[in-house]
């Protein structure tokens, strides 16, 4: 009797290990790691150096995460990871942002460019650079509405009032070395993208932003810096 039940045993222990390596146990594997931070959409003119220097990350980090090979060319709309980050942050853009854009350079070859006033006024305040403060173009005075002229051909590569402090704001392309920058405007008639002539209509005089009256903020910034305008104004 004893045999019997050994026999019987040992065939069930058969039987038992030939089903266990036909039928595999699925072991569940634990999900991976969620990734801590943030989605920030890029808005127009907003840089990646910008961006990450607005959330306190690693630059070369974020372009690691999000498979960007060239920083300096991140798209409208384009959504990128920003790492432990805890909310969306308001991204500032500003002039030299906005210059420094990758695209399309006016090339004026063998022809020197010359700039015009933008328009006739008192000039209230000038040009300067201290340690302590600095002010990068000239403003004139002149009454509400009053028009302002492209003091130069050239490409409208900015016509919004994103940047702070400057209000309505156009920025003019005139060559690869060479824009001008238009502010405080009560309203700007000129779109991005499109060509104007010098002289040409532009916008009017407002006191929009950080103005006490009503005038014309203007520079003219050479190779992405700005330069006393009066030099330059025939």
């Amino acid at each position: 009797m004893s045999k019997n039940i050994f026999w019987l045993s040992l065939l069930f222990l058969i039987l038992l290990i030939g089903g266990c390596a036909k039928y595999k146990v699925a072991v569940k594997k634990a999900p991976p790691p969620e990734r801590k931070g943030i989605y920030h959409v890029v808005e127009r003119h907003q840089t990646l150096y910008r961006i990450c220097k607005t959330y306190g990350v690693d630059i070369n980090e974020v372009a690691r995460l999000n498979g960007i090979t060239d920083k300096s060319r991140i798209k409208e709309g384009q959504r990128v990871f920003i790492p432990g980050a805890k909310k969306v942050l308001k991204v500032e853009v500003y002039i030299e942002d906005v210059v420094a854009e990758p695209g399309e350079r006016e090339k004026v070859a063998h022809k020197k460019i010359s700039f015009i006033w933008p328009l006739e006024g008192k000039v209230t305040e000038g040009f300067y650079e201290t340690e302590s403060k600095r002010h990068q173009g000239i403003d004139i005075a002149s009454p509400l509405g009053t028009p302002i002229k492209a003091s130069s051909a050239g490409r409208v590569i900015y016509s919004s009032n994103t940047i702070k402090g400057y209000g309505n704001l156009i920025i003019l392309r005139h060559s690869e070395e060479f824009v001008t920058v238009y502010a405080h405007n009560q309203v700007n008639l000129v779109e991005e993208g499109s060509w104007v002539e010098k002289g040409q209509v532009i916008g009017k005089v407002g006191e929009t932003g950080r103005a006490s009256g009503p005038h014309l903020h203007f520079e003219i910034r050479k190779n992405n810096r700005a330069v006393d305008p009066l030099p330059y104004l025939k």
